[in-house]
């Protein structure tokens, strides 16, 4: 069996959890990925970690790195970029993930790299995009979707009546901007291979993906909310999937345990009622003001009657969008998760037994596999020296000059 990316070669240079996360998805779907390190990055294997007495491996790693090989090269070094060159003549793409300019003072930017690769295609991933006034500030993934509007919609909710200023915005778990550049990236780059194989000269490009764009986009429903409001200041609409409405939210049960109820369509509510044995709320999903407040009330008091088990028990005979919620250890003994196979496992020389997550991506023919694990710090460097042809006594050299 061959998979989609068969035969094509990711050289990584990014760090962290975004760029990993991306050439995680290619090497899945059975691209070459090659993590080019800095043998000196304090910060490239970060915890928990697997260990055993004073050996220990990071745990983050071993999830987002497996399927792939490892180089050790000091770019600042001009003999470790002659050795990048090799690599990129044969390469398909370069993911990177630096502030933007660091690749032109290394060498190892677009302009660069397309006069010895042509066919090369470059993806840059980074917080703010190549170009606008926050291109060279530093930021993480709260930043990112604060600044587009994400973060100032997870908190919680106002009660009517409530004179009190505007509740904070709570940090979420989920490092949205992370993974979803992530994901973005490898759409890019999956569309412009294609486009490089349809176009005559087989030329690649470069891609330019802001995490900020990417968190930004995800709110088609959020924005249309905006943008009608924008063309008539009269119009009073609310986004009912913010928390806002009885109808889409978090109840707790009786267990201390939660709920969560997504009723959005008006047949979903009255099962929920029907569930409830509240029937006599069915016309009232809409509600507003002290009467929506009431239904809040009523419906947590319900909630309150019966366990999450048992609540569960219930609805899920029921067509009425609620289920459990469940932490992360809760999630991966969940009968659905195991159903669809989403967490692996793997033999490892050192540790044994180690779980990973499966990829969620289900192909019938060539279904796709975690086949090796996250390799170490330049684990496949003297391979891959070697098959640029470089000797024992180059590659010697090398690492007594600091290059590898």
């Amino acid at each position: 069996m061959s998979l989609p990316l068969e035969g094509k070669i990711i050289l990584d240079l990014t760090r962290m959890l975004p760029g990993p996360y991306c050439s995680m998805i290619l090497s899945d779907l059975g691209a070459e990925v090659i993590k080019v390190e800095d043998p000196y990055y304090p910060y490239g294997h970060p915890p928990p970690f697997y260990q055993i007495g004073k050996y220990r491996e990071s745990a983050f790693n071993s999830i987002l790195n497996r399927n792939k090989k490892a180089i050790t090269l000091n770019l600042k070094k001009e003999k470790a970029r002659e050795i990048f060159y090799e690599l990129v003549k044969k390469a398909d793409v370069v993911l990177e993930s630096f502030r933007p300019r660091i690749t032109k003072k290394l060498k190892i930017d677009y302009d660069t790299l397309s006069l010895i690769n042509p066919s090369i295609i470059y993806c840059s991933l980074t917080g703010y995009g190549q170009y606008g006034p926050y291109e060279q500030i530093a930021g993480h993934d709260l930043n990112y979707i604060g600044i587009c509007g994400i973060l100032d919609l997870n908190k919680e909710r106002v009660v009517y009546g409530d004179t009190s200023k505007d509740k904070a915005p709570i940090p979420p778990g989920v490092q949205a901007a992370d993974i979803g550049g992530g994901l973005v990236s490898v759409i890019g780059i999956l569309g412009a291979l294609l486009e490089r194989e349809s176009n005559s000269e087989k030329v690649g490009q470069y891609i330019d993906i802001s995490m900020t764009d990417c968190v930004f986009s995800f709110m088609p429903y959020l924005a249309s909310f905006h943008f009608s409001k924008a063309l008539n200041d009269n119009l009073e609409i609310s986004n009912p999937l913010q928390g806002d409405f009885p109808f889409y939210n978090v109840y707790k049960t009786k267990d201390n345990k939660f709920l969560s109820i997504g009723v959005v369509e008006a047949k979903f509510w009255r099962e929920l009622c029907k569930g409830i044995d509240r029937e006599d709320l069915s016309l009232k999903q809409f509600a507003k003001g002290e009467e929506r407040e009431e239904v809040f009330k009523i419906l947590q008091e319900e909630f309150l009657k019966k366990t999450q088990k048992e609540w569960f028990a219930i609805f899920k005979d029921l067509d009425a969008c609620v289920m459990p919620i469940k932490n992360f250890a809760e999630a991966c003994e969940d009968p659905q998760i195991k159903a669809r196979k989403m967490i692996v496992e793997m033999n490892h020389p050192k540790f044994g037994k180690i779980q990973n997550i499966a990829s969620p991506i289900k192909y019938s023919r060539t279904p796709l596999e975690i086949k090796n694990l996250a390799p170490k710090l330049g684990q496949h460097t003297i391979e891959i020296l070697k098959n640029l042809r470089y000797s024992e006594e180059d590659i010697r050299i090398f690492r007594k000059r600091g290059i590898i």
